[in-house]
């Protein structure tokens, strides 16, 4: 039976109940608890389906049967949480792929792999991927505009149809843009070579972790898009988020990769170097001390990356 079936027949049951379509947005919160509540209820019972309780002398025997029953009760409950916010099989498929990618990738790539090896941090949005090209398409697109993406502003800031930047940026996540980004195949290939190479490369954004589907997305597009990398770290304070790194403590660090003038002057300004593409929002800080610009399009990012580690060990 297909997920499009179950939820079809969970919503079938649940109109005895209540009517999805006709509920507040304050009444749907109020059935979302319910259905909460009750689906903890049906854990604890599966929980009882096994021994579990240390401490009493006598052992219950495991029913497998109740843990089989249970289960497909704690489902359907999952299945009525679905139907009442009115995902759809493809919204429910969908998460569920980029959440399995976002498991396996941090189960495979990870610092305790880590051995030593000299280190690059990397952005994502626009250094690995086109993300204010895409950014601007949807926009233009679906609001009818005519923007710019090579304008000299770091982030929108004029109000398109009464909404600021970040409203439109949430739209823009929520849309599912993130999964399908087009990416920098020069960046790419720079990073391919740095692996080859024996480098470490670690991808941190300053994309919002809290945020659980931009979370998801990101390791899942990162999968399916890049590959060239060692470990995944999403932080807005990125050079707090460095100084915590086994890598920093040992100096093993030997630039970071970031087209943002706020993250790339905290980077030059704490001593670490970093590789800034010539974008027309950062000219700001092309000429700060510890920045090195490059052609986003054209560059050997790995030559500039091994002469910057060149001069860290001589200076």
């Amino acid at each position: 039976m297909k997920l499009k079936q179950m939820l079809k027949m969970q919503k079938k049951f649940s109109q005895n109940f209540y009517d999805v379509e006709s509920l507040t947005e304050e009444q749907r919160i109020e059935k979302h608890k319910t259905l909460c509540l009750a689906m903890h209820s049906e854990l604890s019972q599966l929980a009882e389906s096994v021994h579990f309780r240390e401490h009493r002398a006598t052992i219950t025997p495991t029913h497998r049967q109740n843990i089989l029953f249970e289960t497909m009760d704690v489902y359907r409950y999952c299945l009525a949480i679905l139907n009442l916010w009115e995902y759809n099989e493809n919204d429910a498929s969908d998460a569920f792929m980029s959440r399995d990618a976002h498991l396996n990738c941090r189960t495979e790539k990870n610092w305790s792999k880590w051995n030593g090896q000299d280190v690059v941090i990397v952005d994502v949005d626009d250094v690995i991927a086109r993300f204010r090209m895409g950014f601007y398409e949807w926009i233009n697109e679906t609001y009818d505009e005519n923007l710019d993406d090579s304008s000299s502003e770091y982030f929108l800031s004029q109000p398109v149809h009464g909404k600021a930047g970040d409203t439109l940026l949430q739209e823009f996540i929520d849309s599912g843009n993130l999964r399908n980004l087009p990416v920098n195949e020069n960046v790419i290939n720079g990073l391919r070579k740095l692996r080859e190479n024996g480098y470490w490369v670690h991808i941190l954004t300053a994309r919002p972790a809290s945020e659980l589907k931009c979370l998801n997305e990101t390791y899942e597009w990162l999968e399916n898009y890049v590959c060239e990398f060692d470990s995944v770290q999403l932080s807005s304070e990125k050079y707090i988020a460095i100084a915590g790194l086994p890598a920093y403590a040992t100096g093993k660090i030997v630039c970071a990769i970031d087209d943002s003038p706020k993250h790339a002057a905290e980077y030059a300004m704490h001593g670490v170097k970093c590789l800034v593409p010539k974008r027309s929002y950062n000219k700001g800080v092309w000429d700060y001390e510890n920045i090195i610009t490059f052609d986003w399009e054209t560059s050997d990012i790995k030559s500039q990356i091994d002469d910057i580690k060149n001069s860290n060990s001589t200076s």
